[in-house]
Parts: structure tokens; sequence; C-alpha cells
């Protein structure tokens, strides 16, 4: 793999100051203090590590990005600098070697290169009426870190325009780009304020969509790298591991929601301190899905292998029912259209509910839906809990829940209600037992298909 070495270095050395109390004994040795300035995202990069090069040491820079070598022998140095974000982007810093002379002090300052400096390097005049941004990254084999040549990386967004001369207009676009033998793929010519997913396909392996976004500067960079295990997708279980926490807005006491691995199934309850771990995971780029009701659904990214278990902090906000703008009810159905709930409402099959029938019937719970739906009748368990069942097929009145195109495995009856907010459900799709398409089609096909869409996925 080929890294382009650029850096920003500026180095004083001066004795070490003097003290108002009496000055230390001089000890014959250096010492090395520095920062490194973090010009892509802005502000100072912490967690990279400082590689001292001639002394064979290393320390990782602290939150506010500063670093210090101690007890340093005089002689000639370079210092180096690694971490993911620069990984991604096919960049190594490194400094020029100096000099630290006994009993002085050596200021160092490094900085990430602009994200000007890093598009014309890797793009070069590739800007595009649409922008000048760019993401770059790598794709890797989760089991053996190995680059996946010959991958399509691809990122999609929307565009939406409301005039009075055009209407409404959604204008989609996707921009890919293959692998090279190293792995690395470059997306350029992307607009700024960009809010995207990316994901990486190679035959019938794919990551997950993963969210993505660029600031508003003129010139963004983000890098991303992507881990595509070279099982097909279809495989739902593996030997990764991902622990973690899901602090809600408030902290509020013995609070338990629901997490889940997007296109696996596997999904789990934290413990009362917000705690989870999800075992026997498929290893690749995935997202996970933290859910409370009360609560807006918010999911992170998280690299998959059976290498190292990952952990991942969810922060969940408290969710606020808003009224609707013609701007907002113009994204929405472009997403349902994107997701197929518009193409499939004009088939002969199921029964439709669209986000204005939804939101007339003010829905605290997502059986507060449902019990309006022919064909369906929401009893109640042996803890009060609403438990929604078919009238249709008293012999087998199993219910499969889809939510977000994903499917939710109740690990209770009524299960559902503790974790869907009724307000959160912008379009519902209901499927007597043998008739739902092929996509939501589980346990045979002998169940009710319900499919649930929230703004979680029908972002507006």
């Amino acid at each position: 793999m080929i890294k382009r070495t650029l850096s920003l270095l500026l180095i004083a050395t001066a004795p070490l100051p003097a003290q108002s109390k009496p000055a230390p004994a001089k000890t014959g040795m250096a010492q090395i203090v520095g920062a490194v300035v973090d010009s892509v995202n802005g502000g100072l990069l912490s967690g990279a590590t400082i590689l001292l090069q001639g002394a064979q040491r290393s320390v990782d820079t602290d939150s506010a990005g500063r670093f210090k070598f101690d007890s340093v022998p005089p002689g000639t140095y370079q210092l180096g600098v690694f971490h993911p974000v620069l990984d991604a982007l096919d960049i190594s810093i490194a400094t020029k070697p100096f000099h630290a002379a006994a009993d002085s002090a050596s200021v160092v300052i490094l900085a990430v290169p602009s994200p000007a400096t890093i598009v014309n390097s890797r793009c070069g005049n590739t800007a595009s009426r649409d922008g000048a941004s760019a993401i770059l990254g790598h794709v890797s084999d989760p089991e053996t870190l190995a680059p996946v040549a010959g991958a399509e990386v691809s990122v999609a967004w929307s565009e939406i325009e409301v005039s009075k001369t055009v209407g409404i207009r959604n204008t989609p676009h996707l921009l890919t780009d293959t692998t090279d033998s190293d792995g690395a793929y470059k997306l350029c010519g992307l607009p700024s304020a960009l809010q995207a997913t990316l994901k990486a396909r190679r035959g019938g392996a794919v990551t997950g969509e993963i969210p993505i976004s660029l600031g508003n500067r003129p010139i963004e960079v983000q890098g991303r790298s992507l881990l595509l295990s070279k099982n097909d997708s279809t495989t739902k279980t593996g030997n990764a591991t991902v622990s973690g926490i899901v602090i809600l807005e408030g902290n509020p006491p013995d609070a338990i929601s629901r997490v889940e691995v997007e296109g696996t199934g596997i999904a789990a309850v934290t413990n009362a301190k917000g705690e989870f771990t999800l075992v026997n995971l498929p290893a690749g780029t995935r997202n996970i899905v933290a859910r409370h009701l009360g609560y807006a659904v918010q999911s992170a990214a998280v690299d998959l292998n059976p290498r190292e278990q990952q952990h991942v902090t969810i922060k969940l906000p408290k969710y606020v029912a808003m009224m609707d703008p013609v701007l907002v009810t113009a994204r929405r159905n472009v997403a349902l259209d994107k997701v197929g709930f518009n193409m499939r409402k004009k088939s002969a099959f199921g029964y439709f509910l669209d986000a204005d029938r939804i939101a007339n019937m003010h829905p605290i719970y997502v059986s507060d839906i449902l019990r309006r739906v022919p064909g369906l009748r929401v009893g109640y368990g042996p803890h009060g809990e609403a438990v929604v069942s078919s009238t249709r097929d008293l012999g087998s009145s199993c219910v499969d829940y889809w939510v977000d195109d994903v499917p939710f495995v109740e690990l209770d009856p009524g299960e559902i209600n503790n974790f869907v907010n009724g307000g959160e459900v912008v379009a519902a799709e209901v499927y007597q037992s043998g008739t739902a398409p092929a996509q939501y089609v589980r346990n045979g096909g002998s169940c009710t298909t319900i499919v649930l869409w929230t703004r979680f996925r029908i972002r507006s």
C-alpha cells in the first residue's frame, strides 16, 4: 500500500524553563512534547499513536491531542503519527530528523493536511457540478485484514427541490468506484453538507448501509474503511462479538433498551445500566440499532471481526413528534418510494396504512395502529401487554414483524410495544398468511406479516 507522506511541522528547541522554586538538577536528558492538529475534522487529533523513531518508543495523544516523551537521551530523532483516520485516507505523517539536546525541550506541532490538499492529492482535478469533496477509504477482509480488490463501493444520496416552477422534484444520486489491488477506493466530486449512505459489495457479500455525512466547508474529505466478509451476506451468524452501552437522555433509572444488529435477526435487551453484549455475529461492517420507548431510534456503525470484541456507545435523545411541513412530506414520500411501499400499495395484496391515516390515529403504541386493521386482533398477555394476532387464521395466529426492512423478533409476546413508538411509525403493511412479498417471508410464510416503517428509515 502506497501512502502519501504529508505533514506540517514546527520544532522549537530551548532549555527547560527556570522555575520560581530551585531548579531541578540537570539530568542530561531531553524532553519532546507536542500536539497533532486535525485539519480534516477541526480541533486536535486524540488517540493517535506517536512513534519516536530512534528511541523505539511510542505514546498516544490525549483527549486534547497532546503527547510527551520524557527522559530522552540526546540525539537525532524523527516522529511518525498513526491513526485509523490517516490509514483510511492513505496518509502518513512524519517529521524530518531533528536534534534533541541535553537538558532541553523540543516542541513539535504536527498537522493532518487540509481537506483541499488531500483531495487534490488523491482525486486531482475531478470537481463536478455537485461539488469538490471526497470520501476515501479501504475495503478489507474482516478475518485476515487482507485488502479486498474488485469490490464495488457506492455512496447514495437524494436532493429534493421544491419551487413554484418545478413543484417537488427528487433527484437521486449514486456514485461508485471499484477497489484497486490495495483495496483502496475514492469517491470524488461530492457535494458538501452531504447526508448519504455508504456500502461495499462483492458478489453475494455486502456491508450494511452506513450513514455518512460531510461538513459545510467548500471542500470536505472523510476517510471510512469497510470490512467486507467473503461469505454471502445471507450468513446470519459468525464468531464476532460486540458490547456496549445505551445512554438515554436524562439518564432515567433502570432503563432497559433493545439493541439489534441489522440484517441478522440477532437482538438483546440491555441491563438496568444500559449495558449489552451480542455474540455469534457475522463479520463485516454493520449497523447496530438501539430502541427505547419514548426515545428516538439511533444506530451506530461497527466493524465486526472475530479477532477482537468491539465496543460501541449509543445515545438516544427523547422522541419529540413534529408537524410535517411540505418539504418533509415530499421527502417522506420519496423515501417510501425508495423502499417499495408505494409500489406494493398498488398491488392487490396486503392492507396498507400511509402516514396521513396513521397520524389521524394519534397512536402511542404500535398496537394502537394495528387494532384498526381488518383480520388482526389485539389481546392482552398475563402482564397486561398488548399482543397482536390474526383472526383469519386461528389455527396458526403467529405474527412476523419487520421494522425498517429488518426482522423484529419478539423475545416476549407484545414486546414490539415496548421498543417501537407508535408515533414514530410512518407507514405499515399487513399481509395475511401466504400473501407476503418474497422478501418478507419467514417461517415458511405461514404467519401474518406486519411491515412497519419508522422515521428512522423514512427520514424527513
